[in-house]
């Protein structure tokens, strides 16, 4: 391969390949989309030109990976070794681009690239892509570990596919099943203990669910516990990598100091709108709950079921009428805040119906005596109650959280 700058398929092709032309062929790429021209041009900065000549490998599978590639003239050829031979995986062409798992993760190439034809290419560093985001910060380490997550549960999957029966070997269910594997890795393992309250969390995931809901905490900058439920609005193949886009989007944000629980979401959203991919990204619904000493920051985009069950028998819906996290680019979202008195509960479902507020809050309300393990079991009862048949095929995340005496919250 002959990577020197300024390189390409033929003397006269070279002369006629602009920069602008190939800042065209980065704007194809579906990685870049979204991005301004200031960024497309700092990548191009970053960026080596190299020639591949007809039959020459670009890189072979096993190998580890320190590039990623766009393809500005020519066409690439991805092969993976089979018991039988190699069999072909897909031909690229211009504007296509391959090998991104290499920008955050050395981790093995998982095919053969090879060039069909004298190709022209643009390739990214892994160290010159790291060192453009700002070298080891929180969102590149986030970034990173989402990196690890894919390749792992990709091996995983493959490995299951070897022994499945024929039935089961079909292109809808190992998507499906890569789906819900990758959902599983997002989930957090424990709930954590809140000094003044009794918490519970939990996300049911059926062996048939779609993997399209998730719980998740964190801490704020200004030390207040925060928990979140949420849920991709289109159960598809693709609803995990949604919820992971929003988790990752969600700490990263959370490490800088926000105004309120609003201006998190609003930034989320900005986020998740500048790195859409048509056919891959999608509206995600979103429920937090941001505690304090005797009372709680609430935010909601999309069609979540929030309530608040007091323990003098009122049940109030926290239900704020704004878009789901994805569905318009300008969305401005409100919190508001709950002013808690010892065993009230804040509950929060990803399902959401026209009686759920409610049927769940009169679920849960009015008995003192009542753990919030208890009265999440009764919030899960209820929403399966709701969404009558085929329960088992449903995927649900929701939460309850008690204040049980006054002071302030910290994570135990």
């Amino acid at each position: 391969m002959d990577s020197t700058p300024g390189s390409g398929p033929s003397e006269n092709e070279a002369v006629t390949l602009t920069r602008e032309q190939i800042s065209v062929r980065l704007r194809e790429v579906a990685l870049f989309q979204g991005l301004v021209q200031d960024d497309l041009t700092e990548i191009l900065r970053i960026s080596e030109q190299e020639r591949v000549d007809a039959g020459e490998y670009v890189f072979e599978e096993g190998e580890r990976g320190d590039h990623f590639y766009v393809i500005v003239h020519g066409e690439i050829e991805l092969r993976k070794a089979t018991g039988d031979g190699l069999r072909r995986l897909a031909t690229l062409r211009p504007g296509q681009a391959f090998g991104e798992m290499a920008l955050l993760n050395q981790t093995p190439r998982s095919a053969s690239a090879i060039a069909v034809k004298d190709t022209y290419l643009l390739s990214v560093s892994r160290a010159a892509f790291s060192l453009m985001l700002g070298g080891d910060t929180l969102a590149v380490r986030l970034l990173k570990n989402l990196s690890k997550a894919l390749w792992a549960t990709s091996v995983r999957l493959a490995a299951q596919q070897k022994t499945s029966s024929p039935e089961q070997e079909n292109g809808r269910e190992t998507l499906s099943e890569f789906n819900r594997l990758l959902r599983a890795r997002l989930l957090p393992r424990v709930t954590p203990r809140v000094s003044g309250y009794d918490i519970a969390a939990s996300t049911l995931a059926p062996r048939e669910g779609s993997g399209c809901t998730a719980w998740d905490w964190f801490v704020l900058t200004d030390g207040r516990p925060a928990f979140a439920v949420m849920r991709a609005q289109r159960s598809d193949a693709f609803a995990a990598q949604r919820l992971a886009s929003v988790r990752m989007l969600l700490r990263s944000a959370a490490a800088e100091p926000q105004a309120d629980l609003g201006t998190l979401a609003t930034r989320v959203n900005r986020g998740l709108r500048s790195g859409w991919v048509e056919g891959l990204s999608g509206p995600v619904l979103l429920g937090i709950v941001a505690l304090a000493d005797g009372a709680a920051e609430w935010v909601a985009a999309g069609a979540v079921t929030g309530v608040v069950a007091r323990s003098r028998g009122l049940v109030e819906d926290l239900s704020l009428r704004q878009p789901a996290l994805g569905e318009e680019v300008d969305t401005q979202y409100q919190s508001t805040m709950i002013v808690l008195g010892t065993q009230d509960r804040i509950v929060a479902l990803t399902d959401a119906f026209g009686d759920a507020a409610q049927s769940i809050g009169t679920a849960v309300v009015g008995d003192q005596d009542l753990a919030s393990r208890e009265a999440l079991s009764r919030v899960l009862a209820s929403g399966d109650a709701l969404r009558g048949a085929r329960p088992d095929h449903t995927d649900v995340s929701a939460l309850t959280i008690t204040r049980t005496i006054p002071g302030t919250p910290g994570i135990a």
